[in-house]
C-alpha cells in the first residue's frame, strides 16, 4: 500500500477498501437497553463484558454493529455499553428540525448517567470521529468522566455545505437512503470516492449504511458547525484524555490533533501507522485498554 496523507477532498478513503472486511459481522445476540434523552428520544445501548465500564461512541454513520470488534475486545476488562446515536439502530431520531449537537450531549449525558445507577461507577469514554465531538463538548459541560479516549474527532476538516445538508434531508425524505449515503460518504466525509461507490455497495455494511442514512443528516450539520477546535471547550477538560491519529488521515484532522493535545490539562497524542481515518479497532482496543487501566 502507497504511504501519504489524503488530500482535503479524502478524509478517510481506505486504499485497500471500507477497512470493515473483518470488522462488520451484523447484529449481536445481545440484550439492547434504552434511556431516555432530556428531549425524550430514545437512546440504546448493549452491555456486555465485566469491570469497570467503558462507554462507546460512534462517528458519522456508525451504530453499535460497526463496532463490535472493538467492544469484543474491551469486554474482556471492561463492561461495555456499546451505544446507537440517535437516528441510528434502535435508537429514536429525535426532532429534525431542532437539531444541534447539544441533543447529543444530553443522549450521552442520560446514557452515563444509566452507567453510573448500574455500576456504580464513573465511565471511561471512547468516542470515534464526531463522536470525538460530541465527547469533548459533554466533558466540558460537566457529564462525568473518569477518562477520555477519541479517535480523530475531525477538527480543522472540509466543513459540509448548507446546500449539502439540505440535499441530504430531500433524499432522505423522498426514501433515497442510498442516495443520501452516497452523497454523504462521497461529498462530506470523503470515505468514497465515484472510482469505489459500487464495490462499497456490495459490502455487507453498505446495508447497516443504509439503515442509518438518517442520521446523516445530524452528521452533516455537525461537519458544517464544528470543524473549529473548541478552545473554551477544551479548556474546562481535566479529564485524563488519550487521544490516536492515523499517519495517513488529512493533514487538517493530523495537525489539529496536536492542537487539540496541547490545550488540554492532561492529554497525550498516539500516532498509529499505516491507517487513516477509518481506523483499526484491532488494534486500538489494546491502545485502550492500557491507558484506562493506567
Amino acid at each position: 500500500m502507497e504511504r501519504r496523507i489524503h488530500t482535503e477532498d479524502e478524509h478517510g478513503i481506505a486504499p485497500d477498501g471500507l477497512g470493515l472486511d473483518d470488522d462488520y459481522a451484523g447484529e449481536r445476540d445481545l440484550p439492547v437497553q434504552q434511556v431516555r434523552s432530556a428531549d425524550g428520544t430514545l437512546i440504546a445501548y448493549e452491555r456486555s463484558g465485566r469491570g469497570e465500564p467503558v462507554v462507546v461512541l460512534g462517528g458519522g454513520l456508525n451504530d453499535r454493529g460497526m463496532f463490535y470488534p472493538f467492544a469484543n475486545l474491551m469486554s474482556e476488562n471492561f463492561t461495555v455499553y456499546n451505544c446507537d446515536r440517535r437516528g441510528r439502530g434502535d435508537s429514536g431520531m429525535g426532532d429534525l428540525d431542532g437539531y444541534v449537537i447539544e441533543r447529543e450531549v444530553e443522549d450521552l449525558a442520560a446514557v452515563v448517567e444509566a452507567v453510573e445507577k448500574d455500576t456504580g461507577q464513573t465511565p471511561y469514554v471512547f468516542a470515534n470521529c464526531t463522536g470525538g465531538q460530541i465527547v469533548i463538548l459533554a466533558a466540558a459541560a460537566g457529564v462525568p468522566m473518569k477518562k477520555l479516549g477519541l479517535y480523530e474527532p475531525p477538527y480543522w476538516s472540509r466543513p459540509a455545505t448548507t446546500e449539502q445538508i439540505e440535499e441530504i434531508r430531500r433524499l432522505n425524505e423522498a426514501g433515497d437512503h442510498d442516495g443520501a449515503v452516497a452523497l454523504f460518504g462521497r461529498d462530506v466525509v470523503g470515505f468514497v470516492t465515484d472510482e469505489t461507490i459500487d464495490g462499497f455497495r456490495q459490502h455487507p455494511a453498505w446495508q447497516a449504511f443504509l439503515a442509518n442514512a438518517p442520521s446523516t443528516y445530524y452528521d452533516a450539520i455537525i461537519s458544517r458547525d464544528h470543524t473549529q477546535i473548541p478552545h473554551e471547550a477544551l479548556a474546562k477538560i481535566s479529564a485524563p484524555t488519550l487521544i490516536i491519529r492515523g499517519e495517513l488521515t488529512v493533514r487538517g484532522i493530523f495537525d489539529a490533533m496536536e492542537k487539540v493535545v496541547d490545550e488540554l490539562a492532561d492529554a497525550k497524542l498516539v500516532t498509529m501507522e499505516e491507517v487513516g481515518h477509518l481506523y483499526d479497532q484491532k488494534r486500538v482496543a489494546p491502545i485502550m485498554t492500557e491507558f484506562f487501566q493506567s
